[in-house]
């Protein structure tokens, strides 16, 4: 009796494991384009092309999964990467604390310094935004990429 109701709490807990895990594998599923059913998740061919790229450099032009080749793999689908907030930043911060100097050189400390400070507000204001919007996409596109699958046969790539 104990034994049952042990059970029936790991296979509730076994559900919502399944419900909330981001490690989706195709299961079931054919190929669009070839009706093929063995697909390869891209983060892990990425990681095994570029393993072998590092252990056997001559190796790279050997045809693999879906017809391409190692240096092919690692080129196509490599893992999105974060990018940097400074161009627009510096975009920003440059112009407003030019202005900010003319207006402290050209009407005194007090509107000088209300003009410094309100750059650094826009500037800090920028900063963050941007940060965030960066943030969003990078982690978007990097769950497109963890979600990725190709078919070993023709190369096809299907979303889960």
């Amino acid at each position: 009796m104990a034994d049952d109701g042990l059970e029936r709490f790991e296979a509730a807990l076994g559900a919502i494991s399944k419900i909330t895990s981001e490690d989706r594998d195709l299961v079931g599923a054919r190929c669009p384009a070839c009706g093929a059913s063995d697909f390869v998740k891209i983060a892990d061919l990425f990681a095994e092309a570029a393993g072998r790229l590092e252990e056997q450099p001559g190796s790279a032009d050997a045809v693999r999964e879906g017809g391409m080749t190692d240096a092919q793999i690692v080129k196509k689908f490599s893992p999105p990467r974060q990018k940097s907030a400074a161009g627009r930043v510096l975009a920003v911060a440059i112009p407003l604390s030019a202005i900010a100097f003319y207006l402290y050189r050209r009407f005194g400390d007090t509107v000088g310094q209300s003009a410094i400070a309100a750059a650094v507000v826009v500037t800090v204001i920028v900063l963050l935004t941007t940060l965030r919007r960066l943030g969003d996409e990078y982690y978007h596109r990097r769950r497109r990429w963890n979600s990725l699958f190709m078919c070993r046969r023709c190369g096809q790539l299907v979303a889960s």
